[in-house]
């Protein structure tokens, strides 16, 4: 059986370039390593480049950050978590809001991608259907992209499966018509709304095989779910994000009919405004049984 590769990519925040040896060591736990490599899709110092720019486009960004509206998530979550929710609202809006940003974070990561597939000599080490992506958070919604525009050049996804995990794809532009969303830059490539570029993307996967696209979702996490959180004193369920995080219940049945058992939701963590960078975790993703389950399925190649 020929060695099997997982490219895993991280989120925004301060990932450290040997990322990957935390996410390997608990892949390990549940996963036999004799037929895995490992290899990290580090792109902090690209999102560095996007936040040296902050000074020229902070005030467009920042105005549409405020107009989304963190009034309760302050009050309730305290400034800190506030300010880490924020920062990556920022990012979002100018990863997706700004086509310039768009496509110097798509190129790089692209050529980093393909650079992970070869040693260093750069000769192939790894076919893509010997490849499987695992990404968190923002990075969950930056690799759908790469992996659309490859399709959109080659009709095919050629990779052995993709698990997202925490993925923001969902995302709503508070103001689509001056800020685009990440389906919208989907659309874009196709032409299409978001219902049909997310049917036309389930699909594609769908052509490959059964169990190749999974989108895993903590129910308790607010980057992907438009979960409530209960806040104190009156103990009442409050939504905090007053834009739309997830995917809607109309979206998620356009993947599972496409590609059945595409969205899948978990429980861990707690409905408390404390909790949540505890609750978007990804090596609490990793630990979770449905993403080994997935995992599982994909490096065997059958459906989980």
């Amino acid at each position: 059986m020929s060695k099997k590769l997982i490219v895993v990519t991280h989120g925004i925040g301060d990932a450290d370039k040997n990322f990957h040896e935390e996410w390997a060591t608990v892949i390990a736990q549940n996963h036999s390593m004799a037929d895995i490599v490992v290899k990290g899709l580090w792109w902090e110092d690209i999102l560095q480049k996007v936040e040296e720019k902050y000074d020229i486009i902070s005030g467009t960004m920042g105005d549409l950050v405020g107009m989304c509206g963190f009034q309760d998530l302050e009050k309730w979550a305290g400034s800190g978590q506030a300010k880490v929710f924020k920062d990556y609202m920022m990012d979002v809006l100018v990863y997706v809001g700004l086509p310039d940003m768009w496509l110097m974070i798509q190129d790089e990561c692209a050529l980093r991608l393909d650079a992970l597939r070869k040693d260093a000599g750069g000769v192939e080490q790894f076919d893509e259907s010997d490849t499987i992506l695992v990404a968190h958070s923002l990075g969950a919604a930056m690799i759908p992209h790469l992996v659309w525009r490859e399709y959109a050049f080659t009709g095919i996804i050629p990779y052995r499966g993709m698990i997202l995990l925490a993925s923001p794809l969902g995302f709503e532009s508070p103001i689509p018509h001056i800020c685009q969303d990440f389906l919208q830059r989907m659309g874009g490539i196709f032409g299409g709304d978001r219902n049909s570029t997310l049917g036309r993307f389930a699909r594609a996967w769908n052509m490959g095989g059964a169990g190749r696209l999974r989108f895993i979702c903590n129910e308790n996490d607010i980057v992907c779910s438009d979960v409530k959180y209960q806040v104190p004193v009156t103990g009442q369920l409050v939504d905090l994000i007053p834009i739309r995080q997830g995917f809607n219940p109309a979206e998620i049945g356009i993947l599972n009919t496409e590609h059945p058992g595409a969205v899948e939701f978990i429980s861990f963590g707690e409905k408390n405004p404390a909790k949540i960078v505890e609750n978007h975790d990804a090596l609490n993703y990793l630990r979770h049984p449905a993403f080994n389950t997935a995992l599982k399925a994909m490096l065997s190649g059958g459906a989980a």
